[in-house]
């Protein structure tokens, strides 16, 4: 058995080599590959015997571990929390390499969650919010919301946290459907740390990124977290020629992708009563922008991998965000302030047509500034009073000059490489990112027409407060947030400006009842609200902003939640039931000589109710099992109509019937302080409509299977990791779209941004 398990490791390390040796046109990568590859691998085999042969093995702790989480904005034990939260760890983060929203999102059921083709968040959680340019769901980074670039890498993660269901008391708008948190590893002034990571694999994946925690004078410290990572991805361009027979020289690899970023911070005591902790982060982003897969049959999706494009789409994106956390400690009670600025600056160049024929492309240039500002005051003694309240500012500024750019595709020669006038091969260009304005010889080839021309304004000013009181077996929780919100729109080439702004009451009510074993059963009754605000596009000639109202959502949950008695089992159980009023959806139209129309509006009313689990038991002292599920039934009300047809009964958009999670993680203590480290993880995601709700098109069902093998010890640790085990073909999203390309015929298509097919990395981090 020991030769067996040998061998099959060393097969498996065997084929990631072969893999990587295949990978075309990087002769001298491959040779740092092959290289370091070739050795690791040696290593890595003659290293298995020793997981079989130890006669001692170290002591393992064989209960579950407390989970300690910030929902409530102090630190609680998460099964004392009377409603759904789920945790991923910081080692399971790094271990699975979670870097992407997607991999967050095929680890909570009920949450659906991926990154748009155009590099922002798509995000519902029990079918609240949607996919597009609603939100409804919140993102935070060490309770900083995040408004312009959920999509970035952040790392050097303690734990993400999902909430799921309304969190308006405690977060505010944008939280219709719950909240995502990211929380990073703060500076420790109690010891020096430092670990790189590197990855390397399929795709020409090349992926590093390097966490420094350095004590300093005072018991202050400094915590660095940098990265860098380039990925050819797995899609194709294959540049057919044109009607006029000319093709295009696009890199092939059209969904190459390149980031970096880092994150420097401080903290430690500024006096006897007063803290600090203040951080400085930056992200840089280039690549694929709309990549969509084009379709034409939505009863018989065919999931290729080619994007045939006249010009690759690309997105270029550069934000920097500051934050600084002061807390005061006095008697009974902590202060808290949270202020943080971010600065975004995003384009995105579209090929609206998805055809290699010059017809309609979009440009779209936009700089995002946000300023919040928190100031928090939570109560610290052991009573049986727990209470936290404070107030909350922000204010979110957004310019936008997008325009449609229409090609004379007869003036289109065989010397012309591409709408940004590029060289051939080149991806961007920086005169056209830079804003610049096209030649005289390529403006007699295009007319630009404006898209959204906008300037908009949108900003918080709420207080909020939030109140536990235990007595005996009971706990009573009440909340409460007074939130006004306003929505300031300028459409700057028709000259049209408009406003929006209302106060918004959003209440908290839990009930929890403390059982003799320690488990909790619970009541929950919440509300959340999603701003209104304008389209910038007129539908049919409108000449006015078009405004769309606020969504809300009362929800309505019981729970239980608990351990077994020797440790060694954690549960959760909870029914939901969310009423989701004047809910927003997303739509496309051409409206013919005005081009295509993108907009919001309030469809009408849904409800939907649903079942969650969530299971983990320590099966051994090497062993963990974990299973969580839950299950969606939504549909809309009568009243809810589109096209003059009224949708009562049918499902919403984006709201997948199910949702299953299971992961096996091994960890086996052997001599010599190393261990056999293994992880299995399994993804099942129902089918669902897609994102327009009239006409939809139906994302079948896929299960996903990503698995890691290796071994680790104080010091290092490699892995060989495989994302989609069983290479399963997937839509993240799909929906209908307008039909520019003509010639094949219809008036729409189908269009849909394909998963990640089956990717072989190996991984080494070392700890020092």
């Amino acid at each position: 058995g020991h030769l067996g398990l040998n061998l099959a490791f060393s097969n498996l390390l065997n084929v990631f080599y072969n893999v990587l040796w295949s990978i075309k046109g990087r002769s001298n990568m491959n040779k740092f590959i092959k290289l370091n590859l070739s050795f690791i691998s040696a290593i890595c085999i003659l290293m298995v015997p020793s997981f079989y042969s130890s006669g001692s093995e170290a002591a393992a702790s064989d209960v579950i571990e407390e989970v300690i989480v910030t929902a409530r904005k102090r630190e609680e034990s998460l099964l004392d929390i009377p409603e759904s939260v789920q945790a991923i760890g910081g080692a399971d983060i790094d271990r699975q390499n979670i870097k992407t929203l997607e991999d967050v999102g095929f680890l909570i059921p009920n949450l659906n969650l991926s990154t748009r083709a155009d590099g922002f968040a798509n995000v519902s959680i029990r079918g609240l919010g949607s996919f597009g340019n609603t939100q409804g769901v919140g993102f935070y980074l060490d309770d900083v919301q995040l408004f312009s670039d959920a999509s970035s890498r952040f790392g050097d993660l303690e734990r993400i946290e999902v909430l799921k269901g309304p969190q308006g008391t405690l977060y505010g708008g944008s939280n219709i459907g719950g909240a995502i948190k990211f929380v990073s590893a703060r500076p420790d002034p109690s010891s020096s740390s430092k670990r790189v990571k590197a990855i390397l694999g399929e795709q020409g994946v090349a992926d590093g990124e390097i966490s420094i925690n350095s004590p300093m004078e005072n018991d202050w410290a400094m915590r660095l977290f940098a990265f860098g990572s380039t990925n050819d991805g797995y899609l194709v361009n294959p540049n057919s020629p044109r009607v006029n027979g000319l093709a295009s020289t696009n890199d092939p690899d059209i969904g190459k992708s390149e980031e970096s970023g880092l994150r420097i911070s401080v903290a430690g005591p500024v006096n006897d009563s007063l803290s600090a902790y203040a951080s400085f982060r930056w992200n840089d982003y280039e690549g694929p922008n709309n990549h969509w897969i084009r379709e034409l049959d939505k009863n018989s999706l065919q999931h290729p991998n080619t994007v045939d494009t006249t010009t690759n789409p690309r997105h270029e994106r550069d934000t920097i965000s500051t934050m600084l956390e002061l807390t005061w400690a006095y008697d009974g009670m902590d202060v808290t302030s949270v202020t943080s600025h971010t600065d975004t600056e995003s384009t995105r160049y579209s090929d609206l047509d998805i055809s290699q024929e010059y017809l309609l492309d979009l440009i779209r240039p936009e700089d995002m500034k946000v300023f919040t500002q928190e100031l928090r005051f939570t109560s610290t003694d052991d009573g049986p009073i727990q209470w936290l309240g404070g107030l909350y500012y922000s204010m979110y500024e957004e310019k936008m000059r997008s325009e449609l750019i229409w090609w004379n595709t007869e003036a289109v020669g065989d010397n012309f490489t591409g709408p940004l006038g590029c060289a051939a091969g080149m991806d961007t260009c920086s005169g056209v990112w830079a804003g610049e304005t096209l030649t005289l010889a390529q403006e007699q080839m295009s007319l630009r027409t404006p898209f959204e021309m906008r300037d908009r304004d949108k900003s918080h000013l709420a207080a909020f407060a939030n109140m536990t009181s235990t007595y005996d077996d009971w706990e009573l929780g009440l909340g409460l947030r007074i939130d006004k919100w306003e929505n300031e729109s300028t459409n700057l080439d028709s000259g049209f400006s408009s406003g929006q702004k209302e106060t918004e009451i959003l209440p908290k009510l839990s009930l929890t009842r403390f059982r003799e074993d320690g488990s909790i059963v619970y009541f929950t009754a919440s509300k959340g609200y999603e701003p209104g605000g304008f389209n910038m596009s007129s539908l049919s000639g409108s000449a006015s902003l078009l405004g769309f109202d606020k969504e809300e959502a009362t929800s309505f949950e019981i729970g239980l939640k608990g351990r077994s008695e020797d440790g060694k089992t954690s549960y959760s159980v909870a029914a939901f039931s969310i009423a989701y009023d004047d809910r927003q959806v997303e739509y496309h139209i051409d409206e013919g000589e005005d081009g295509i129309v993108e907009g919001i509006i309030n469809m009408g009313d849904s409800e939907q109710s649903g079942l969650e689990v969530d299971f983990t038991h320590r099966v051994s002292d090497f062993v963990n099992i974990s299973f969580s599920a839950g299950w969606v039934d939504a549909e809309w009300k009568d009243g809810a109509v589109a096209g003059g047809v009224d949708l009562g009964g049918n499902t919403p958009p984006v709201v997948p019937n199910s949702g299953i999670n299971f992961t096996a993680d091994y960890l086996k203590p052997v001599n010599n302080g190393n261990n056999l480290a293994a992880s299995f993880q399994l993804s099942h995601t129902g089918s669902y409509e897609g994102l327009q709700a009239w006409d939809p098109v139906t994302n079948p069902s896929y299960t996903l299977v990503n698995a890691q093998i290796g071994q680790t010890s104080e010091d290092w640790e490699v892995m060989l990791n495989v994302k989609n085990l069983f290479d399963e073909e997937y839509y993240m999203d799909v929906q209908h779209f307008p039909n520019y390309y003509l010639l094949d015929g219809g008036d729409s298509i189908v269009i849909g941004t394909l998963g990640q097919p089956r990717l072989v990395t190996l991984s080494f981090n070392y700890f020092f």
